[in-house]
């Protein structure tokens, strides 16, 4: 059988900052931050809740929701690029603290919002080879930890969250052929240069050349997109299901744009309610539109960019058993 997403669940910290009071702290107007970035808040991790304590706190939503599948875990990924700590790898700590079997492989990978679907391709490709029923694909961020607080160009987008995706052989959604891409020459428009967030030197907070990463999102990833249409023998028109990063209004619309889906109803959005989450923009969306399906095979388009300069794109299938998801 193929292997797939068979669940997914997220989990966002309990405190958040909302609209209103970025608008004021920055000087923006409400109806720029609502309306073109297209956030009503975003979620703000407390000062001693790590990366790990989210990702637990979402696979503890898994494994409540399919308590059978504890033990049959035989791979969990964590995605992130704040990790606890510089070693060991947060996946560890996440094995130790759930209390998963010790037979099992885990490791992180260090992607930001393309990071879900390398992911995805990893943890399949990983359970294809090695014979695997069950794995988990975690998707976790503190970037509140590595901004600084009084940066206009990244503190109103990002969102502290984590998203768990189970993925087994009795699947919801089933990834059909990727796509990536990689341009290292423009590596320097989202980086930190010290990995000491309490460092008080600009070298320790995330910068992020906004109109370098949306110049280069409403050019390639358009035509990333149409090469993963192409290799997967569909076009726009037999697509249900648009579900880019959320990483701002005015960039997925630059997106649909250039695909010539400017307004369309099927591009979903849900970012103002979660702000840019980075990786588990995608799961999180995804998880937000689960009930939506109606049809017997529906047909997702997928697509995360973002640091590196890193984007990957696939589409994702179901069969008609999504409303178990």
């Amino acid at each position: 059988m193929s292997i797939g997403i068979e669940s997914i669940e997220y989990f966002l910290p309990s405190k958040y900052i909302t609209s209103k009071e970025l608008a004021s702290k920055f000087g923006f107007s409400l109806s720029f931050i609502e309306e073109k970035v297209g956030i009503k808040r975003i979620f703000v991790a407390d000062e001693n809740e790590k990366t790990s304590d989210l990702a637990i706190e979402s696979t503890k939503k898994i494994i409540e929701k399919t308590p059978e599948v504890k033990e049959k875990i035989g791979v969990v990924v964590l995605c992130t690029q704040t990790p606890d700590y510089q070693l060991p790898h947060t996946a560890a700590i996440v094995q130790k603290n759930l209390g998963l079997a010790d037979s099992i492989a885990s490791f992180d990978i260090s992607l930001g919002c393309s990071g879900f679907v390398y992911g995805l391709s990893v943890v399949r490709s990983f359970m294809e080879c090695n014979g695997i029923d069950y794995g988990l694909l975690v998707t976790a961020e503190t970037y509140s930890k590595i901004i600084n607080d009084q940066d206009k160009n990244t503190k109103p987008l990002f969102s502290d969250a984590s998203a768990s995706s189970l993925l087994s052989r009795k699947p919801c959604l089933v990834p059909n052929r990727f796509t990536f891409g990689t341009n290292g020459y423009g590596y320097e428009s989202l980086i930190l240069k010290s990995g000491d967030p309490k460092n008080p030197s600009d070298e320790a907070h995330l910068y992020m050349d906004g109109r370098s990463i949306f110049e280069f999102a409403a050019t390639v990833v358009p035509e990333d997109l149409n090469r993963c249409l192409s290799i997967n023998g569909i076009d726009l028109d037999s697509v249900d299901y648009f579900v880019f990063h959320q990483a701002s209004n005015y960039m997925i619309d630059a997106i649909a744009k250039g695909l010539g889906i400017l307004g369309d109803k099927r591009v979903v959005k849900c970012l103002e309610r979660f702000g840019n989450t980075v990786s588990s923009s995608i799961p999180i969306a995804l998880k937000s539109i689960f009930n939506e399906f109606e049809k017997e095979q529906v047909k997702i388009l997928i697509t995360g960019f973002g640091v590196g300069l890193s984007w990957a794109s696939t589409l994702l299938v179901t069969e008609g058993t999504q409303k178990n998801a």
